[in-house]
């Protein structure tokens, strides 16, 4: 029986169980965006918002799946708090439930997941008297924390959920040197080693995989028993029926005349006792599954693969606003070059990014900068101009150096002409302090001093929400709601006044969330079509995750698979063991159909090619490398590391995002030796062939439902070896790494040198997509035999 609650200002208070006939309901849910799965804090107290579902619309009641119980005394008209217990019948809180939102009768549900966090202790056995020790690691965002004094003993206690987690003691303020034979180490893919604190499942949990597709609906099928099956479609409960291990649902008729989207999605939650299972992602069309990537839509956000272009590096497109700041301290490094949004429309018109694939552009920040000249480097010395755009000196108006009004809607409207999304690179966290909004009101910033009368700048970690980025950049206090309100209705311009597509939002993880809830609720009441947010945040697992969220952001970029990969792919050790680790965290933290970002790169690293052909150092300062010497490019082997790194982004769960230059193998060290001007024309033999592959990778992606919805499954890791196998229904893709050239037996065996793979049965029916590079190789398997 499901456990009920009717709210304070509830109208109708609801009997325990579902309504009548629910299931049935032709309505469909009221929350036209994807209830997103709500995770148990690790505290066993968990807030669920209303307004990040519902908006201004207030539940008549609410109704719990088994396991959830509401905190006594913290629930009212606008949340609620609830924990998750055991159940009764089986001594264990099930892993997988669900809270249902009642709105005149429709029901709303959100699906819920238990935690899996533990709490461990982690002792230093040294000196606990004389010696100054600290420890960060995955868990602290990496940032110091003190250890407590426990006899003779230091200790700190980490809660850490389901997986591996890095760290490391500090003695001093200097991180420990170990030697690589101490025991529960792993590299930290910068020529050291970090500590490991385990919290793996002891058993695994039952894996759902496709089964086949139905007239008016589908199956499913497991490996093991289940405890607790969701099927949602649409934020709404659907029954299934069970044979045996395969689950069958058939859709009911629904009415999406109030939806924009003309793509609906079926997703499938289950766990036993073991713990939650993989999910799995169903795109359908006017009630049948959906069997081809044509029929998928631009702003189908899973279909996306992004392009990331700084604007003033891309292309001079327009001479006549190319105005550098008349400042003898600036390097021309560290000036404008010309890029402007008539040079991004120019090569919209002439069909790169269509030859190249890409369907969603994403603009780096246009706002106006300032004149002058901010900032210092010391060797050689610099000023900076805001060539870069994050330095706004106003947040609603396009700097005159990138263009206007007019080109912009023109740049928007020739990329909608050609089926292409156009998201924008948004600052909320701060201004300049020439911006209107500090001048007139600098008390809306946060204190540029700390208590101790040290400067907060750049104290990323400990002052999250308060640190200046630079002096010259007030940080404003987004936990005010005037300012928020302020702030979200410049961002809310972008958004109403042009038919954007998206925000990227940077700095994420130094803006609370009031800030986000606030912006993602008003762009939902005030524009009429799906927008794609993304964010920036460096740090743990949960802090990234905290933000991603049916209230807040679509996704995050993952930059801890993207060191991860960094480090597997270009230093060339057929060592995969860390890249499994992280993807498969990944999966278990975002969920198997996340919309994280895969970046090739970003403004703020070296170019990954430069780390692969040895130009820039893991273990030096790349921004210094980038002013000291010239990078250049001295193992052209490098070319082909740069295409595993692609292929994997192209072939994993998420979003695909490619940094200009990167197609072709720009190189540098960190910025501003990374924003290199674009090339288009003369290009090496080697660039070519690399452009040539990326543009093969993204088109077989968009073009491959297992790609872009499958199930995700690593079928080897050992000797140098990777394979990672994607399913959807009839259709297979398997991806192999190896740093040795790659021979392909089509009898179904994959053969990577001495090594053989015999158990994938691989090919079972005609073969009819094939990638094949130095360093991996991609077989896809379409009409496959179940």
């Amino acid at each position: 029986m499901k456990k009920v609650i009717a709210l304070l200002v509830a109208i109708t208070a609801i009997s325990c169980g579902d309504k009548k006939n629910s299931y049935n309901d032709i309505r469909s849910s009221v929350i036209e965006v994807i209830t997103s799965p709500v995770y148990e804090s690790s505290n066993d107290n968990t807030d669920l918002v209303f307004a990040d579902y519902l908006g201004d619309v207030k539940p008549d009641s609410v109704s719990f799946g088994e396991g959830i119980v509401v905190r006594e005394g913290l629930h009212t008209d606008l949340a609620l708090t609830f924990e998750m217990e055991d159940v009764e019948d089986k001594m264990y809180a099930p892993f997988v439930s669900h809270i249902t939102l009642w709105t005149d009768g429709i029901r709303n549900d959100i699906p819920v997941y238990k935690s899996t966090s533990k709490t461990f202790p982690i002792y230093y056995y040294g000196d606990a008297n004389n010696e100054n020790v600290q420890l960060k690691g995955e868990f602290t965002n990496w940032a110091p924390v003190d250890l407590e004094k426990e006899g003779n003993k230091l200790v700190y206690y980490a809660t850490v959920p389901q997986g591996k987690f890095q760290y490391i003691f500090m003695k001093d303020g200097q991180e420990e040197r170990m030697t690589g034979q101490e025991n529960d180490i792993v590299s930290n893919g910068m020529g050291g080693f970090n500590r490991i604190i385990d919290n793996s499942s002891k058993a695994t949990p039952a894996q759902l995989s496709y089964g086949e597709i139905l007239d008016e609906g589908f199956t499913f099928t497991t490996s093991g028993d289940l405890d607790n099956v969701l099927v949602l479609y649409e934020n709404q409960l659907v029954e299934t029926t069970k044979q045996g291990n395969t689950y069958t649902v058939n859709l009911p008729e629904k009415d999406f005349s109030n939806r924009t989207a003309t793509t609906q999605l079926v997703r499938v939650y289950a766990s036993d006792k073991n713990g939650r299972t993989n999910d799995l992602l169903i795109p359908v069309q006017n009630g049948q599954v959906v069997k081809d990537p044509s029929q998928l839509a631009r702003n189908d956000f899973h279909n996306q693969v992004l392009y990331f272009m700084m604007v003033d590096r891309f292309l001079d497109g327009d001479p006549s606003n190319t105005k550098p700041v008349d400042d003898p301290e600036i390097l021309p490094q560290a000036n404008y070059k010309g890029g402007d949004l008539a040079g991004v429309l120019q090569k919209i018109n002439d069909g790169y990014f269509e030859q190249l694939g890409i369907n969603t552009i994403w603009l780096s920040p246009i706002t106006q900068n300032p004149e002058g000249a901010y900032g210092l480097w010391p060797e050689p010395r610099t000023k900076f101009s805001g060539y870069h755009g994050y330095w706004p000196v106003s947040s609603t108006k396009v700097d005159y150096r990138f263009g206007d009004e007019k080109v912009l809607k023109e740049l928007i409207d020739a990329a909608h002409k050609r089926d292409m999304n156009v998201i924008l690179d948004y600052v909320a966290n701060h201004v300049h302090e020439e911006h209107p909004v500090y001048k007139k009101h600098p008390e809306w910033a946060t204190n540029l001093y700390l208590p101790d009368g040290s400067l907060n700048t750049e104290r990323w970690d400990d002052q999250r929400l308060t640190t200046w980025f630079d002096t010259f950049m007030p940080t404003l206090n987004l936990e005010d709601p005037e300012v928020t309100n302020v702030m979200v209705d410049s961002a809310l311009h972008w958004v109403t006044n042009y038919k954007l597509d998206g925000f990227r939002h940077d700095a994420t993880k130094h803006v609370p969330e009031i800030y986000w809830r606030t912006l993602t609720k008003k762009i939902r009441e005030q524009t009429d079509r799906p927008i794609y947010q993304i964010g920036e945040t460096y740090g743990s697992y949960d802090l990234i995750r905290s933000y991603v969220s049916t209230g807040m952001l679509d996704g995050q970029f993952d930059f801890n698979q993207y060191d991860a990969a960094v480090s597997a792919f270009a230093k060339a050790d057929n060592d995969y063991s860390n890249l499994t680790e992280t993807l498969l965290k990944g999966l278990e933290y975002y969920g198997h159909h996340h919309l994280m970002g895969n970046i090739s790169g970003n403004q703020d690293r070296a170019r990954f090619i430069s780390y692969a052909s040895g130009d820039v150092k893991f273990d030096e300062d790349a921004k210094a490398a980038g002013w000291t010497r010239d990078i250049g490019m001295s193992d052209e082997s490098a070319y082909d590391r740069l295409g595993m790194l692609q292929a994997f982004n192209m072939t994993i769960p998420g979003v695909p995002v490619i940094y200009y230059g990167d197609e072709y193998g720009s190189i540098g060290a960190n910025d501003p030796d990374n924003r290199r001007m674009m090339k288009f024309d003369n290009l090496s033999q080697r660039e070519n062939q690399l452009r040539e592959l990326v543009t093969q990778l993204v088109k077989m992606r968009r073009n491959s439902m297992s790609l872009l919805y499958g199930t995700t499954e690593v079928v080897v890791e050992n000797g140098g070896l990777l394979g990672i196998k994607r399913s959807y229904f009839n259709e297979e893709t398997i991806v192999f790494y190896n740093e040795n050239a790659v021979m392909l037996n089509i009898a179904g065996k994959a053969q990577f040198e001495n090594q053989e793979v015999t158990t994938l049965n691989t090919l079972e029916s005609d073969t009819n997509y094939q990638v094949k590079a130095r360093n991996f190789a991609i077989i896809q398997t379409k009409n496959k035999e179940k």
